[in-house]
């Protein structure tokens, strides 16, 4: 396959999944989120183009000899993995939940696909379900089942997962007279493994590129405002079981100071635009922030994703705040891209693609918080 045939294969494609991603988001306000699932996110068509991207950019990497800059080349397989992971998963992960009632005992659960009842390897009993408060409050700190898994005890919470055979167990939900509870049960021994290793990957990668591109200068720049950030965010209290998480402060604080370096991208782009005197250094200022920027980006949202896997067993479920970060991500992507890309080696259409791209951040920030509503929306 010829190089510009290539080329242009990766970009047809990527714009294709962002434009199905932004469109799916729409159809689940409309349809709901089981719909949006199974005829868009989760269809062998999508799963289809994922697969073609991943493979394409992948020819693409290999025939513009990328491996001769490891920082990059290591940056790129990170993705391939963690879409890998996610395809295993796709394939051969178990997903669904089990309702147990106090000093009842079971030995399967019932399938997310098709309500059929799945065996368990082992017995699985309610001996207590507890609730936890703030202290001198009457609001809810902790939902705690306590499981007899055979002959072993332990317990399962909010942000705590109970892992046994393969197997895992989360707190979804409980009974009214606080006498039953409702367990998720999830079963993928590869597809998380091979996950997680991409999302090490990916952070040891951007580290490396971070210091090949600014030094360490450029990490500490980027750290402390995180750090303080991480800060305050950690000392707010009282907060609901699910938010009682030390992810809750890492992820929010990094994505805040990433949305804080590209709103600054997006003004001093307007100021270059503006001024032709300005333009240029504007444009080596904002080509070398891009990276902290998009980073941080990255890091928040696989570490929301882990967060999620612990808490409710899977990490990604489409929420539209989801999908709408993965768009912003992928669109500031592209800059980085320069070498293919002629557009973005001149500064007045960087500048322009800098304002127009933050159409992205405030759409996930707002649009999806006011109207698609979500998960991630904390507005009645």
């Amino acid at each position: 396959m010829k190089y510009g045939i290539l080329k242009k294969c990766v970009c047809g494609v990527l714009t294709v999944i962002l434009v199905l991603l932004a469109l799916a988001t729409l159809f689940e306000k409309w349809y709901g989120s089981e719909w949006a699932l199974k005829n868009i996110y989760e269809s062998w068509w999508m799963v289809t183009l994922w697969c073609i991207l991943a493979i394409a950019s992948f020819t693409y990497i290999l025939h513009k000899r990328l491996y001769r800059q490891p920082a990059t080349f290591l940056l790129h397989c990170a993705f391939v993995v963690i879409l890998a992971g996610a395809f295993v998963t796709f394939l051969t992960a178990g997903r669904g939940y089990i309702h147990l009632r106090q000093g009842e005992t079971l030995t399967g659960y019932i399938s997310d696909k098709d309500a059929t009842e799945q065996a368990l390897p082992f017995r699985i009993k309610l001996v207590l379900f507890d609730i936890e408060y703030h202290s001198g409050t009457y609001e809810p700190a902790d939902y705690i089942s306590f499981l007899k898994l055979d002959d072993r005890i332990c317990r399962v919470s909010m942000n705590r997962i109970q892992s046994y055979h393969n197997y895992r167990l989360y707190q979804m939900s409980y009974d009214p007279d606080e006498m039953g509870s409702t367990l998720g049960v999830t079963h993928d021994p590869w597809g998380i493994g091979i996950t997680y290793a991409g999302y090490m990957l990916l952070a040891f990668s951007m580290l490396w590129i971070i210091w090949i591109k600014t030094g360490w200068r450029g990490i500490v720049c980027t750290a402390i405002p995180v750090a303080g950030l991480w800060y305050y965010i950690s000392q707010l209290n009282p907060m609901t079981p699910v938010l009682r998480s030390p992810m809750l402060a890492a992820h929010v604080s990094v994505i805040m100071i990433s949305y804080g370096l590209l709103i600054f991208m997006t003004i001093t782009s307007m100021i270059g635009l503006c001024s032709e005197k300005q333009s240029k250094r504007f444009y080596r200022w904002n080509t070398t922030l891009l990276y902290p920027a998009l980073f941080l980006l990255a890091t928040g949202i696989f570490i929301g994703a882990v967060w999620a896997n612990i808490s409710w067993g899977r990490y990604w479920g489409w929420d539209a705040k989801e999908t709408w970060a993965l768009i912003t991500l992928l669109i500031y992507a592209i800059p980085f891209h320069r070498a293919s890309l002629p557009v973005f080696r001149t500064p007045k259409k960087f500048h322009w693609f800098c304002v127009a791209a933050l159409l992205t951040v405030a759409m996930t920030f707002f649009g999806v918080t006011y109207f698609l509503g979500g998960m991630h929306s904390y507005v009645d």
